[in-house]
């Protein structure tokens, strides 16, 4: 498994754009597994991308090599050796550089066709280099497919399946309803990351959210307060990274506007929002979260159907929940041996108060920040350590750990 929050994105622009300079950028942002520009089979050589790998070693970071030409969509066209032989001159001739992550395999495959070559691709990959990780994001519409759409098996089942022939790590999936602009997105959003994430833990496998950096169609464009959202849910809720969609505006496009970079090569809001984001929430937490695993969440104050309500009883220590806005509430076990709760502000607009009933001579609660290495006791003038009650004040989107230390 990983040992940091995967913050990546998908870049569109052609290779000729750019130098490798540009990775400096992604790197200040917080991008540690991001896409590279596209590349041609045919037109580029595979050494094309070797001073972006040498650049990207340099950063720290990883890069997803994104070759057009060798998706599942081509693997149907050319068949299994007619495929191998088309990838293998790429696969040999980058996959020992140690900032490669794994290749580009194809978007959204919505049909049992399409479903049953991207599986096949990923094996082909993880048998010609089984050290790099395949890039395939499905589409969020997966979550309602019927299983027939899936060759008879439900979504955990397929994920097993896909494991088991492949060995792959990580699966990625998109989910934008989160911005569109009324309340059910929200609904939505935590239906189809608890669908995915369940399926991820039944075969053990990392998931990460393709979310939402873009405004267009039915979506808003994101503020700060949207990046900071979209972030601390999918890593409450269990996500091991987010990628975003997209970083670069197109010259002509009407389907999207507001991408952290603008046509002209300029930073927008967007770019700023998820520049903050990302960095403080890696430098807090996007270490730390990676060695926990996630058990249940819960909602507080408002009940979507999705995640239970938190109500006495739910946990041995924890006796009561309540939150002035919506909130979610999850926990996880640590490899520390402390069991962790995560508290998240649903809210986009304002600032809300968390408080948590607890018997003092059971249990204590302490805040953990910078990655386990800032840890107070949760407690102020008000709620004094060894009160029964005590309280978070969170920013709209804000994110909490909790670590809970039994007596």
């Amino acid at each position: 498994m990983a040992d940091k929050f995967a913050f990546s994105m998908w870049v569109y622009n052609d290779i000729r754009e750019f130098t490798p300079d540009e990775m400096k950028i992604w790197r200040d942002c917080g991008m540690n597994i991001p896409l590279a520009p596209k590349t041609y089979i045919g037109r580029d050589d595979p050494s094309v991308l070797l001073p972006w790998l040498d650049r990207a070693r340099e950063y720290g970071i990883r890069l997803i090599a994104n070759y057009e030409g060798i998706s599942y969509s081509d693997y149907k066209k050319l068949g299994r050796e007619g495929y191998i032989a088309k990838v293998r001159p790429l696969i040999d001739a980058l996959s020992s550089h140690p900032a490669l992550y794994g290749f580009y395999v194809g978007d959204e495959p919505s049909c049992r066709e399409d479903l049953e070559a991207s599986a096949d691709v990923i094996g082909i990959h993880k048998q010609l280099a089984p050290h790099l990780t395949p890039f395939l994001n499905y589409t969020g519409s997966m979550t309602g497919f019927s299983d027939a759409d899936r060759g008879g098996r439900t979504l955990d089942e397929w994920m097993k399946y896909v494991k088991e022939r492949t060995g792959t790590e990580m699966i990625c999936f998109d989910v934008y309803d989160q911005q569109i602009n009324d309340g059910g997105g929200k609904t939505m959003f935590f239906d189809a990351v608890k669908k995915m994430v369940d399926a991820g833990k039944a075969c053990e496998t990392d998931v990460w959210g393709c979310l939402i950096s873009t405004g267009g169609h039915v979506y808003r464009e994101p503020t700060e307060v949207d990046m900071k959202w979209q972030i601390h849910m999918a890593a409450a809720l269990g996500l091991r990274g987010v990628l975003w969609f997209k970083f670069y505006d197109r010259d002509f496009a009407n389907d999207g506007y507001g991408s952290p970079i603008d046509e002209f090569g300029n930073p927008t809001q967007a770019f700023y929002g998820i520049y903050r984001t990302q960095r403080r929430f890696m430098n807090h937490y996007g270490e730390f979260i990676m060695k926990m695993k996630h058990k249940k969440t819960y909602s507080v104050k408002l009940d979507r159907g999705v995640f239970p309500i938190f109500k006495p009883g739910d946990h041995d220590l924890i006796k009561e929940i309540n939150a002035d806005d919506e909130t979610i509430v999850s926990f996880f076990d640590g490899d520390d041996g402390y069991e962790y709760m995560c508290v998240c502000n649903s809210e986009y607009r304002h600032y809300g108060s968390v408080k948590y009933t607890i018997d003092p001579s059971k249990c204590a609660l302490y805040n953990v920040r910078g990655n386990g290495k800032d840890v107070g006791v949760l407690c102020d003038d008000v709620n004094p350590e060894g009160a029964t009650v005590l309280e978070s004040v969170m920013h709209a989107a804000g994110f909490q750990m909790i670590r809970i230390v039994r007596k």
